[in-house]
């Protein structure tokens, strides 16, 4: 949690546990004006951009900020690459409005999710996943990386035990685009959380937001890149996220980041809107999208579990959505008997879902409650599946596709889960 005090941002005792200096803090700034962080700072429009220009793209141009080594990097910024988010949205977020109850109403029936990063460990100690999900959260976002320096130790241990303990799950990326192309942070990304579909997995997240290290690399809240060569980035980090995963990233920002910084482009509203935002029953949102799937409503939580009481960030997923759970590519024996369901955040949510099918296995369909269910038959080979599902009491829909693999009989096992062969899409 952060307060103001006298213009700028203090750290509570709880970020003292981080051992986050006064010098380390001000490389967010001043803080902004108490209240809706979804205005821009006045005074703080997009810097000319100058980063050399590079034959290829923009978007992988190099900028002076890379001269440093990675791993130097890495050692300077370690205490605030350990937070969620960036001091100055952190702050934002712990906000006095306590918008649960006003957040869940305008969400319906109530998904709750958190986000944690290395921060949410102190003194070492494990998040006690069972208790969260026992406390009736279903979902949660974990810092993986930032950069192309900085890997959250904590991001394997807390992806596999908020798994078992039954809640879907993502992995994200804080960017830093003056730290390099969009392509090769999606790759650093995916590689260092070991991201992979199926099972309860939710689709990689980008978070982007203000500079942390504005003050240190003396650039803005914008890294320094214009409208056009922030938004090229987001592109390139986009499409190589979707080509390594098969999904679209979830993009995370909030409407006044993505106003001042992008000048509001409208070129990712295909994408999954996470968005940051307190003291709203309906937040804002960044032009392009006109629905949010997950809204981050506070900084300020306690979550049972959770090491940081006061300082666990809050999250609501949109019930009118879908958000199917991509399953993975299938590989199946001929004559095996399957059972797959095909999960999402809405049929936990208990909103009435139709689905359907397309290019399954002969044999197999899938049920009004998204199993799929029967023997595979037909020919051997590689089937191109598409599941769609439509929220019918809200007309949201959202698909997935992924293969299936149909062999012989053999003394292996009749059905199994596969690493991700081609792409598919998510919506």
């Amino acid at each position: 949690m952060f307060v103001k005090s006298g213009g700028a941002i203090a750290a509570t005792a709880t970020l003292a546990l981080l051992t986050v200096t006064a010098p380390v803090l001000a490389a967010s700034g001043p803080a902004p004006p108490a209240g809706d962080p979804a205005t821009p700072t006045a005074g703080t429009p997009p810097a000319a951009d100058t980063s050399p220009a590079e034959a290829t793209s923009p978007a992988e141009a190099t900028s002076p900020a890379e001269a440093t080594p990675p791993a130097a990097v890495a050692a300077s910024r370690a205490a605030t690459a350990a937070l969620p988010h960036s001091p100055r949205l952190l702050h934002d977020l712990a906000g006095p409005f306590r918008p649960s109850a006003v957040a869940l109403a305008a969400a319906g029936a109530a998904v709750r999710g958190i986000d944690v990063a290395a921060f949410q460990h102190p003194r070492k100690v494990r998040i006690n996943w069972a208790a969260v999900a026992g406390a009736g959260y279903k979902f949660a976002a974990v810092k993986a990386t930032e950069g192309n320096y900085y890997v959250n130790p904590w991001t394997g241990t807390d992806l596999a035990a908020a798994k078992k303990a039954g809640l879907y799950v993502t992995a994200y990326h804080f960017a830093i685009p003056n730290r390099g192309g969009g392509a090769p942070q999606a790759r650093y990304a995916v590689q260092h959380s070991h991201y992979a579909t199926g099972a309860q997995m939710l689709p990689l997240m980008l978070d982007i937001e203000y500079d942390p290290y504005a003050g240190s690399d003396g650039t803005n809240e914008c890294y320094g890149l214009s409208h056009a060569r922030m938004t090229a980035w987001i592109a390139a980090f986009v499409a190589a996220a979707r080509s390594l995963t098969g999904q679209s990233p979830v993009i995370y920002t909030t409407a006044g980041w993505w106003h001042a910084c992008t000048g509001g482009s409208k070129a990712f509203s295909a994408d999954p809107m996470w968005v940051a935002a307190y003291g709203f029953a309906k937040p804002p949102l960044p032009a392009g999208w006109h629905a949010w799937t997950f809204w981050q409503y506070s900084s300020t939580g306690t979550v049972r579990g959770v090491g940081t009481p006061g300082n666990t960030d809050l999250n609501t997923f949109n019930t009118s959505q879908v958000s199917l759970i991509d399953p993975g590519n299938q590989s199946t024996h001929a004559a095996a008997t399957v059972s797959l369901p095909v999960k999402s955040l809405a049929a936990a949510a208990k909103r009435p879902l139709s689905y359907k099918a397309t290019g399954l296995p002969p044999g197999l369909a899938i049920s009004g409650q998204g199993i799929i269910k029967g023997a595979a038959g037909g020919a051997t080979g590689t089937y191109h599946v598409t599941v769609s599902a439509t929220n019918t009491s809200s007309g949201g829909n959202g698909s997935v596709q992924f293969t299936w693999q149909v062999s012989a009989p053999s003394g292996a096992r009749a059905h199994e889960a596969l690493p991700r062969l081609m792409p598919a899409r998510t919506h």
